[in-house]
């Protein structure tokens, strides 16, 4: 299968990472799928934002996952790509963001942030089957133990394990031990001879982040699986 394209936060450089306006541009783009973070409020609702705090995308200020949903929906982004373009966008919810995939038929690179119970763990899982999305998502997380839960919840389920540092055997007895679990690394840091020891344990390998058509390429002939990119790598 030829290398799949995903979608940076959406297409974060068209419009505003991690809101409604880059994930439909994403799926107008034709991109196979969107990767977007994800954090639980204190009520339990699980919404779509990336830093640990609000203060960077939004007018307001304090830890993203110490916020109840209706206060969360009460901030308005007023940063990012072309946002003089994008007026009164909020931090969307998953079941928005699902809403638009399924609309394009892209998939969905769920990642784990941060969340307040095992229960919230478990209504994510909910929330994903009943987007309609069970099939056609995976939850990848920097966190290992995060991923075992999920996997203790779900022996099927799509997993992702995250990491900044060049691929280890021990990444690939993780991968191994969970199951139906690729590794997601910083481009800058894979090899092809690291791809191929991963292909050789039955293991796929997606890379983040890239933005430049040569790089990519360079990623495409070491045998990746997915490129993670801000832009349009793939017309």
């Amino acid at each position: 299968m030829s290398v799949r394209y995903v979608a940076h936060r959406g297409y974060s450089m068209a419009a505003p990472e991690n809101t409604i306006p880059a994930f439909e541009l994403a799926g107008q783009a034709g991109f196979w799928a969107i990767e977007c973070d994800t954090y639980c409020t204190t009520d339990g609702r699980w919404i779509v934002h990336h830093d640990p705090t609000v203060d960077r995308m939004t007018d307001g200020t304090g830890r993203t996952n110490q916020f109840t949903f209706s206060e969360i929906k009460s901030l308005s982004i007023d940063a990012g790509h072309h946002i003089e373009q994008y007026p009164g966008l909020t931090i969307p919810t998953l079941e928005e963001v699902l809403a638009v995939c399924k609309k394009y038929d892209m998939h969905a690179f769920i990642e784990i942030e941060l969340f307040h119970r095992p229960s919230d763990l478990e209504a994510l899982l909910e929330l994903i089957d009943s987007a309609g999305m069970k099939d056609k998502s995976a939850l990848i997380c920097f966190n290992a133990d995060h991923l075992r839960a999920v996997r203790d919840l779900c022996q099927h389920r799509w997993l992702g394990y995250l990491s900044s540092k060049p691929p280890t055997s021990s990444d690939l007895a993780f991968a191994k031990e969970l199951g139906n679990t690729f590794l997601n690394y910083e481009y800058k840091g894979v090899t092809p001879e690291m791809i191929q020891q991963c292909h050789n344990e039955g293991i796929e390998v997606s890379v983040w982040t890239v933005n430049m058509l040569e790089e990519a390429r360079l990623m495409i002939e070491a045998g990746a699986d997915y490129i993670t990119t801000d832009t349009v790598l793939h017309k």
